[in-house]
């Protein structure tokens, strides 16, 4: 009795410390996929912009729209799309009427999508139709990685994407581990893993 009770309290024992092990090996797993996500939004918020056949701003974040401006005024794309617009907002509310006409012609304003799945959906349609094979793709460096991702999912093969972070106060891409910034990373990271098992699956 005592000998198939001390057989009985080594298997707990094994398995107690199996799952530990397992535990143990799937944080380290874990921590890897975060460090590894942090490093590569830091490069491609380091990346340069260049020249597109379309600018595409993804709002809903400070200095998206007056990073697109800029492009746009220097000739680094020929269209800008401002993708997530609030439905009661107009070129004047968001510029403070500076623009020109000739500015005012070559902006889109996308007032359908309120996520970045859904930018990406209405920026492939707006891209179709205007025969635009190439953009520059304006977030926050935050969310640079995940808004890449999304609309290479999205997007034709042959439709360029090229990644142009802005910069925003409440987020240091160079010291991401500290303060408010980990956090940041942290609920990208999350939700950016979510839409890669999203699309792996199927479900999206």
């Amino acid at each position: 009795m005592k000998k198939a009770f001390h057989t009985n309290g080594m298997k707990k024992r094994v398995l107690i410390i199996t799952a530990a092990a397992v535990l143990a090996l799937l944080a380290v797993r874990a921590a890897l996929l975060f460090v590894t996500f942090a490093v590569e939004t830091r490069e491609l918020s380091a990346a340069a912009c260049g020249r597109a056949d379309a600018i595409v701003v993804l709002t809903g974040g400070k200095n998206r729209a007056e990073e697109g401006l800029k492009l746009l005024k220097s000739g680094s794309a020929s269209i800008m799309v401002l993708s997530g617009v609030n439905r009661d907002a107009d070129l004047d509310a968001i510029f403070l009427n500076r623009l020109t006409n000739a500015e005012r012609a070559n902006i889109i304003l996308d007032k359908e999508s309120t996520s970045t799945y859904q930018n990406a959906i209405e920026a492939r349609g707006i891209m179709k139709k205007m025969g635009l094979t190439s953009m520059l793709l304006i977030t926050s460096g935050y969310h640079i990685k995940r808004a890449e991702y999304i609309f290479s999912k999205i997007m034709p093969e042959e439709v360029n994407i090229v990644p142009c972070a802005v910069s925003t106060p409440n987020f240091d891409i160079d010291k991401w581990w500290g303060g408010n910034s980990l956090l940041i990373i942290f609920v990208e990271f999350v939700k950016y893993y979510l839409f890669v098992a999203g699309f792996y699956l199927g479900v999206i």
